[in-house]
């Protein structure tokens, strides 16, 4: 019993201790303002505390995790806008990193927390809003669709993007799964896939990066009724004439009104 006091007590002198020292974020160092022509910038963030973890957030999304101790560890995660998360120093009083390849995407709130996960618990946050301009997201590159399709005409286009992309090919919204990655789509033409008043068809190719939208372009084509109407009549010529859809219809309402 007197072993089980003694460590009771013990427990208690360094949680006393430890709700003693301070834990605070005493500065959060963000930009307000990237100016255009500015690839990178470093956030800092500074603490008086002694945590068991740090994260970084740009709104609900964190993309730094650091844990220090005998043996510190850190992680990054990708989020839009931030091209590099580059690790410059974290340590007993300071976590700073360089964010490159930043575009206009990189604007939001920014955020610092520090925690004590063991006891006693401990909790701190701050947070700082960074504006990024004429830092325009590049789009990739769509060329090769017309713009008119008929029934059975082949629909193709070309997507360039960067390198370390994946493309991803959309049409009318929906991703075409089985282009996934191709620098070229191939589909035929059908009045089934045109929507709307005209009918048109939207063709879509996306750059993804760590599973995250980078960029995209899309096009639009017009259904092409009249070419259709001339592939039809050509279906009916004989002996070198023809009857159009039009002139059929009329005969066909003409002889129904005459038979009833």
């Amino acid at each position: 019993m007197l072993a089980v006091a003694t460590l009771v007590l013990h427990l208690a002198a360094i949680a006393s201790i430890a709700y003693a020292r301070p834990f605070n974020i005493t500065h959060l160092i963000v930009p307000e303002i990237v100016p255009p022509g500015q690839q990178e910038v470093d956030i800092e963030c500074r603490y008086d505390a002694n945590f068991t973890l740090l994260s970084w957030f740009k709104g609900p999304n964190e993309f730094f995790r650091y844990r220090p101790g005998a043996a510190p560890s850190t992680r990054s995660f990708p989020i839009l806008g931030v091209g590099t998360v580059e690790l410059l120093a974290c340590g007993p009083t300071a976590c700073r990193l360089r964010l490159g390849a930043l575009t206009e995407e990189a604007t939001g709130l920014y955020r610092c927390d520090i925690e004590r996960d063991v006891p006693p618990y401990r909790f701190e946050t701050r947070t700082a809003y960074m504006a990024v301009h004429g830092h325009e997201h590049r789009k990739p590159l769509l060329e090769g669709l017309a713009e008119e399709y008929g029934e059975d005409d082949t629909i193709q286009a070309y997507c360039r993007g960067a390198q370390d992309s994946e493309l991803r090919w959309y049409i009318n919204g929906r991703e075409v799964e089985d282009m996934r990655g191709s620098a070229t789509l191939k589909r035929k033409s059908t009045r089934f896939i045109f929507l709307g008043l005209p009918p048109t068809v939207t063709v879509q190719c996306a750059e993804f990066r760590f599973g995250k939208i980078y960029g995209s372009k899309e096009v639009k084509a017009h259904w092409n009724e009249i070419g259709n109407i001339r592939k039809n009549d050509s279906k009916f010529s004989k002996n070198g004439s023809s009857v159009s859809i039009g002139h059929l219809s009329l005969i066909s309402l003409f002889v129904f009104v005459l038979k009833y």
